[in-house]
């Protein structure tokens, strides 16, 4: 609807007059135009200085009002009172009353709107082109806004007729609207100045002449109210050439100029998000302008919360998803992330209950699949609850074709209680579905190892060891395997020596040589190795002090 109440023009201003009130006219004048957020600051700056010069100008206020409104800086209470003050310095200003109808209309207030409206047409007659025409749109717009719509009536086809009649007689008045008719003709010039600059500049593109085309925008930038537009134009091309930071250059200056409009801004987030991923601020800040241009648009928190993750800040996380779900309770993607930022502030009961929402509301078995190890992951981990663990993976399982990820955790679940069995079973799962692992692969070796299986043990130490050659805990529990699992003292000594090797702060590694030792019956060296496991063990506990200095006091036994 504001698109109909034009800006009004007694006179053409220049640019060059000096009093704040003929500034602000031509700057806003120039901002109708050209769209162009510059002149709109300008505009904006001045009527306040020309406020401030001399408080009893009334068009300044209601100017003022609508381009603070428009710009987000004001709500529609502070745009009603200040046209009410307009009307009240000048009762005969007939565009005040128009605004302040307006802005009443905006608010709900139709009847109240209405006696602003014939006040203004009665007022000036004959240049009442744009108050009939928001007359007639604020009848349709009250026509809509019913609370209940019913079966059309003689109350609503007479409602209907008033506003085809302002419509009609409002069309008529243009003819007598010396300002409606100037700004038309600007806006026919624009529009014309537009069409040239935009067909050429698409023919200089098609047949490669990017420079010149690039040019052309760059000059449609002064002469067009589309400047945003010939910008992502000219970013487009800078893309072409991979001159990113022009692109990105230019892409700023559209949401700029634009008055961060949402679609300028999405733009940008999506060049951003594609050419330079690793500018989370700059993201940050893109997301946070497009909410305040959309406060309901859940999806901007949902990315605005991933963003905070990224950047370890997880109170801000949190706030964000939140602000997501308050938009769609019931999303489950949004529910998750929550959950995964909860999960990170060590929040477990609430990450709980939203990772079961979250698989209550399941958008797809995968995802579910991933959603419910997540859960497992706290059941195991934090809660020490296994049977909910172990009963949360087995569902996962049926949901996925993936099923390696949750064999390996099943496994871990198992070896954790020491159900042997179990780990090796889901261990061996695992592999065979193609994790190759050298953690997953000692795991394995000791599973087997527990339940005296030396072969298989054996195997797996050697394969991890394969897959990751600096792994010291391998060549340890290996020259274990070969130290008292087949009695071999002469294998398992370079596995030691290899562990210590990788790691000389390594206590079982000090311990086990030490062992070595004794079977050669070499006393001072092995007394040498527990000495150094004792004192290491202080810093690296892994073993009972006891154990080892039974065995250090048993050396010089008689």
């Amino acid at each position: 609807m504001q698109n109909a109440i034009n800006f009004e023009y007694n006179a053409i201003p220049n640019e060059n007059e000096t009093d704040f009130l003929s500034k602000a006219t031509f700057a806003h004048q120039q901002y109708l135009i050209k769209s162009n957020n510059d002149d709109l600051i300008a505009a904006i700056n001045y009527y306040i200085q020309a406020i401030k010069e001399n408080p009893s100008i009334s068009n300044a206020y209601y100017r003022l009002a609508s381009l603070m409104h428009q710009s987000g800086q004001i709500g529609l209470e502070s745009a009603i009172e200040q046209c009410s003050h307009a009307v009240e310095i000048d009762p005969n200003n007939a565009n005040a009353r128009m605004y302040l109808g307006y802005f009443l209309s905006q608010n709900g207030d139709f009847e109240g709107a209405r006696i602003q409206f014939k006040k203004a047409i009665k007022l000036k007659p004959f240049s009442s082109y744009r108050a009939r025409m928001v007359m007639a749109l604020t009848i349709l717009e009250k026509m809509n806004n019913k609370d209940c719509i019913k079966e059309k009536n003689e109350k609503d086809f007479i409602s209907f007729s008033k506003a085809m009649y302002y419509i009609f007689s409002g069309s008529l008045f243009f003819l007598f609207d010396k300002a409606g008719i100037k700004m038309f003709c600007k806006n026919v010039i624009n529009d014309l100045n537009f069409a040239k600059y935009n067909t050429v500049g698409k023919i200089l593109e098609k047949t490669n002449f990017d420079k010149n085309a690039y040019e052309l925008y760059s000059d449609a930038l002064d002469n067009t109210k589309n400047a945003p537009l010939f910008y992502e134009k000219m970013a487009n091309i800078a893309i072409k050439k991979e001159r990113l930071e022009v692109a990105l250059q230019c892409y700023q200056n559209a949401v700029t100029l634009s008055n961060h409009n949402p679609e300028k801004i999405v733009d940008l987030i999506e060049f951003l998000e594609e050419n330079y991923p690793n500018r989370t601020d700059d993201l940050i800040d893109n997301y946070t302008a497009l909410i305040k241009k959309l406060p309901d648009f859940s999806r901007g928190y949902y990315e605005l919360g991933n963003l905070y993750l990224r950047k370890d800040e997880k109170i801000n996380a949190v706030s964000a998803f939140k602000l997501a779900l308050d938009g769609e309770p019931d999303n489950p993607f949004y529910q998750n992330s929550l959950a995964f930022a909860y999960v990170q502030l060590e929040q477990y009961d609430s990450a709980i209950e939203l990772y079961k929402k979250a698989l209550e509301n399941n958008p797809d078995n995968e995802w579910s699949a991933v959603v419910a190890q997540a859960l497992a992951a706290i059941y195991h981990r934090i809660n020490g609850n296994f049977d909910a663990a172990i009963s949360m993976l087995q569902n996962a399982l049926i949901l996925t074709k993936n099923k390696t990820e949750i064999y390996l955790s099943l496994a871990d679940i198992y070896y954790d209680i020491e159900d042997m069995d179990e780990a090796i079973k889901y261990y061996t799962l695992a592999v065979e579905g193609g994790m190759k692992d050298a953690k997953v692969f000692s795991r394995l070796a000791m599973a087997f190892w527990e339940r005296d299986y030396i072969e298989n043990a054996i195997e797996f130490y050697t394969r991890a060891i394969d897959i990751e050659p600096d792994y010291e805990i391998a060549y340890n529990n290996l020259g274990v395997v070969y130290f008292d699992g087949l009695n071999d003292p002469e294998r398992a000594k370079p596995c030691f020596e290899a562990a210590l090797r990788l790691n000389n702060d390594y206590t079982m590694a000090h311990f086990n040589m030490a062992r070595y030792h004794e079977t050669t019956n070499d006393k001072v060296l092995a007394a040498n190795e527990y000495q150094y496991a004792l004192d290491l063990n202080k810093l690296y506990p892994e073993i009972d002090d006891d154990i080892i200095q039974e065995r250090l006091f048993k050396l010089f036994e008689t």
